[in-house]
Order: C-alpha cells, then sequence, then structure tokens
C-alpha cells in the first residue's frame, strides 16, 4: 500500500528528558506510592509499566507528565471516553505540554482522514456484491468465502504486517484458528483471497468504497516522518494492535507503555499484548486502591492457580486497601444500586429476564441497551428467517440465507460471536423477544437512578462499582479448564484459554465495597 506523509516535522530534540529539578509540579494531592515514584523517576528509552486493576495508573502517567514541563508528551488513550476524561484532568492540572488522542484520532488527522467516505465496518452486503462472482453470491460457499473476505481485510488492517502476501494467510490461519472448512478456502482460494483484498483496499484508497476506520490507521503504518513528540505515554498497552504498537516502535521519541497484561480481553478485535512484545524492564504498580487486601489477596491466589493449569509462570501479586472489599458469605444480598455482570451478552440477558419477572427493579445498561443487540434489525431477520418470512427480512446479508438452518450452520463455521447470539436468541424465545424488548424498554432510566446495572465485562473494563455481582455459569471455571486441557479441539487453543481467565479476572476487579464472585 503506498504511504501518505503525516507531514508533521521531525521532532525537536530534547536531552535527556529529565525531569525538572526546580520544585516538582504536581497533578494530584495523592501521596505515592514507593513503586509509582520509581515509575515517574524512570527514564529509559522504553519504559513498561505492568499496573494492576485500580492501581492508579492514569494519576501515575499524569504525574510523570507533570515533572516534565518542558517536554512535548502525546498521551494515546485506548478509546474516545477515555480520552475526554484523561483531557479533562490534564486541563485542570494545566498540563499544557501534553496533547491527548486516540491512534486513530491521531491518525486521522495526519492521513487527513476527512477526506474518505468512513464506516464503521464492512458493509457484508456490499462486499457480496461487488467483489464475488454472480455464482458465488447465490452459495453458501461463496457467503463463507464473502465472510472470510471481510475477516482477513480486518485482520490485515489491524496487524503489524505490511504487504498482501502468502505470509499475510499463515499469520491469519495461526492468530484466528479457524474451522475446517474456512481453512479450505485459505488453501484453494489464497490468489483470489488476496487479489481480492488488494482489490478492496485500492477501491478505499481511490474513493470508490466507503473506508472503514482502519483503513486510514494503516496508512499511518506507511507515514515515514516521525511525530513531534519526545514522549509517547500509551494506556492499555496489553490491548494495543498490530499496526499501533509498529507506528508507536518507529518513532524516535521515549516511550512508556502502562497496562496490565491479566487485562487482556481484546484478542478477538486482533489485540496484541505490547508489554509481553516488547524488550525492557518492567516497573510494576501492584497496589490497588479500589478494593480490599483480602479480595486482592483471594483474586490473585484463583487467577495464579489458573494459570498454573496452563503451564505458564505468570504469577499476578495484589496488595488491597485496609478498608475490607466484602466478597462470599459476608457480601450483602440487598445492597443497592447493584451492578452485574456477565461473560456473554446472552448470559447478560437472561439474568435481565429473570429480574425483570421477578419485581419492578429499575434497570440500566453500561454503554446503552442498543449496544447489547438484544432484538436489533439482524435478530428480527433472523426470526423471520426461521419463520420462513423471508420477503419481511430487511438485513441485506440475512436475504442471502434460503433457511434458518443455513444461517446457523454459517454461523458456527465462522465462529461468528454476533450470529451465533442471534441464532440462540431466536431458538430459545422465538417471536416473545418483541415483548421481552418492550418490557426492558419500560424499566430503563438513567444510571444514578437505577437499582440494577448490567454489564459485560468487555463493556466493565475501565469502570468500578460499589456492590458488584459475577452471573453465576457464565465464565470459565477451573474445572472447564482441566477438561478443555485433556482434550483436542479449537477451545484448547492456550491463548483462548488465557483469555477467558483474564475475562474472570477484569471482571472480579470491578467492586469496591462487596461483590459476589462467580465460582472459578
Amino acid at each position: 500500500m503506498a504511504s501518505d506523509s503525516v507531514g508533521a516535522g521531525p521532532s525537536k530534540a530534547c536531552a535527556s528528558h529529565s525531569m525538572d529539578s526546580s520544585e516538582p509540579r504536581r497533578a494530584s494531592t495523592m501521596r505515592l506510592t514507593d513503586q509509582q515514584r520509581a515509575v515517574i523517576e524512570a527514564n529509559e528509552p522504553i519504559v513498561k509499566i505492568n499496573a494492576v486493576a485500580g492501581s492508579g495508573k492514569t494519576t501515575t502517567l499524569l504525574e510523570y507528565a507533570a515533572r516534565r514541563p518542558d517536554v512535548r508528551i502525546l498521551y494515546l488513550a485506548y478509546n474516545k471516553s477515555v480520552a475526554d476524561e484523561v483531557r479533562t484532568s490534564i486541563i485542570h492540572h494545566a498540563l499544557d505540554h501534553v496533547k491527548v488522542y486516540t491512534i486513530h484520532a491521531l491518525a486521522y488527522r495526519y492521513t487527513d482522514g476527512s477526506q474518505y467516505e468512513l464506516e464503521h465496518e464492512l458493509s457484508e452486503w456490499r462486499l457480496l456484491d461487488r467483489y464475488l462472482s454472480p455464482q458465488d453470491r447465490r452459495s453458501q460457499k461463496g457467503l463463507l468465502f464473502g465472510w472470510l473476505l471481510k475477516d482477513l481485510v480486518n485482520y490485515y488492517l489491524n496487524s503489524s504486517h505490511t504487504r498482501i502476501d502468502d505470509e499475510l494467510l499463515r499469520l491469519y490461519q495461526a492468530d484466528t484458528m479457524p474451522q475446517p472448512r474456512i481453512s479450505e478456502l485459505l488453501a484453494s482460494r489464497s490468489a483470489e483471497l488476496l487479489g481480492s483484498v488488494r482489490t478492496i483496499l485500492s477501491d478505499m484508497r481511490r474513493k470508490a468504497t466507503p473506508a472503514v476506520h482502519d483503513f486510514y490507521l494503516k496508512l499511518f503504518q506507511f507515514a515515514r516522518e516521525p511525530l513531534p513528540f519526545d514522549v509517547i505515554l500509551v494506556d492499555e498497552a496489553q490491548d494495543t494492535s498490530g499496526v499501533m504498537l509498529s507506528v508507536v516502535q518507529r518513532q524516535p521519541a521515549q516511550k512508556v507503555f502502562v497496562g496490565d497484561t491479566f487485562q487482556q480481553i481484546y484478542a478477538f478485535r486482533h489485540a496484541v499484548n505490547s508489554l509481553e512484545k516488547l524488550s525492557a524492564q518492567t516497573y510494576p504498580l501492584s497496589r490497588t486502591f479500589r478494593f480490599g487486601d483480602g479480595l486482592a489477596k483471594h483474586i490473585a491466589a484463583r487467577v495464579n492457580d489458573a494459570y498454573a493449569l496452563l503451564g505458564e509462570k505468570n504469577a499476578i501479586r495484589i496488595e488491597g486497601t485496609p478498608q475490607p472489599t466484602w466478597f462470599g458469605s459476608k457480601a450483602p444480598t440487598e445492597a443497592r444500586p447493584l451492578t452485574l455482570i456477565g461473560r456473554s451478552n446472552l448470559g447478560l440477558f437472561e439474568s435481565c429476564l429473570a429480574r425483570l419477572l421477578n419485581g419492578h427493579e429499575r434497570f440500566f445498561f453500561q454503554g446503552g441497551y442498543s449496544s447489547y443487540s438484544f432484538l436489533n434489525t439482524r435478530v428480527v431477520g433472523g426470526l423471520y428467517l426461521s419463520q420462513g418470512k423471508r420477503d419481511k427480512i430487511s438485513d441485506p446479508f440475512l436475504q442471502r440465507f434460503s433457511d434458518f438452518n443455513s444461517l446457523k450452520n454459517f454461523a458456527q463455521q465462522t465462529q461468528n460471536q454476533a450470529l451465533q447470539m442471534v441464532v440462540t436468541l431466536v431458538e430459545r424465545y422465538g417471536g416473545r423477544l418483541f415483548e421481552f424488548d418492550k418490557l426492558i424498554k419500560g424499566r430503563l432510566v438513567d444510571k444514578p437512578a437505577a437499582d440494577l446495572i448490567f454489564t459485560t465485562t468487555h463493556k466493565a473494563k475501565g469502570q468500578e462499582y460499589d456492590h458488584v455481582q459475577m452471573l453465576p455459569d457464565d465464565f470459565l471455571t477451573r474445572d472447564d479448564l482441566k477438561k478443555a486441557l485433556k482434550q483436542k479441539g479449537d477451545d484448547v487453543h492456550p491463548l483462548k484459554l488465557r483469555e477467558e481467565i483474564n475475562i474472570y479476572y477484569v471482571a472480579a476487579t470491578r467492586a469496591r465495597k462487596s461483590i459476589r464472585l462467580a465460582y472459578f
């Protein structure tokens, strides 16, 4: 792919990036721990910080910046909401030398992303119509090829790999562990796949088709000129994409990566753990300010036991607060507001139904109710497909399927979790989904007025709540782990099992006052 120069100009030199020797500026009145002070004083070319949940990593990074007022600093936040929060703190503490972006916002600026018509994801029906043969558009195998093409484009745009070649296919196969029929397509139609990827990206570049946001990020990877910053702070480094890590690594600036190895839960979005990829001294932040020491030791012991089953020596150590966080039999059962955390959207939906039919409590969904897709256009289309009412389906992609069983087989072969949820919702609840949706919407209130807060682990990441209940039977257990390790199949890949352990850890570390943990 050709490069667009970012045109930022070379960074001016800053000889040592050392701290201001005068009276140090402070971004917080909080008393710093010895570990935080060690981070703030670190001046290696690459600094890695492994920070447990609730350890004040954002505060530590802002202190790091405050001690270097004459250095131009870039703070890369994981998403827009975090960027907005950090930007507010920076303004409050007058840290004018710090600029905050997400990696996409930065790439958008330096590649002039405004020149493209943008969409959040590749349109499946447009991809089928424009890039597949008429014969493929009508067959189940063709639908699988179209899905694979879309996934391969997304994989390439998020990866550090720069060429569209056989090595890209090998990396994709190794990282995604596809089902047999997908593997067959990778082998039998490899040249066609690579050619189609090139055509799609060329069309995006020529503005002949809408581009996805990851497209201009990939363009940014090819930019030659360095960014005008002396220090780059990378937050949530355990969940960076390969392309983001590539962009940061080529910069001459000092780099500070902060994250939590045990919070890597976005591998399904092709995330990589920068803390493991980079060779540099690691500074720990092992004290949490969120929950009590008893819970901290309990969570660490369970997580370390689970990792030991995988034969890994990664060990987490957490020091909690003197103020206890109640768990187990000591956790109150009637505390409100109560946050219910699920592993899956489906588990959360079923928990919501149970609460809906028993009592009159008010609901709030973290991230917005519509984002959980309990009754979106695709679910409604799946329902109509199951009833043989294809003429009522408005989703152009679902219109391609001849019947519900074809959709079910497709969801299984592609391991598409969103489609698998559609299938399960339709099979279990059918037309009652409309009734449930109406009842749930009748209970929705703003967060401060809610009795129950519903969230998945992924949406709860970065959040904290007073009282939490992890949904029983919705998280992987150590017994599940042992069973998986005894059998062969797609679910026994160490990276997948590792991520399931991390999902438990993230959910278990959200509570301040009390938590009812899922069995583990």
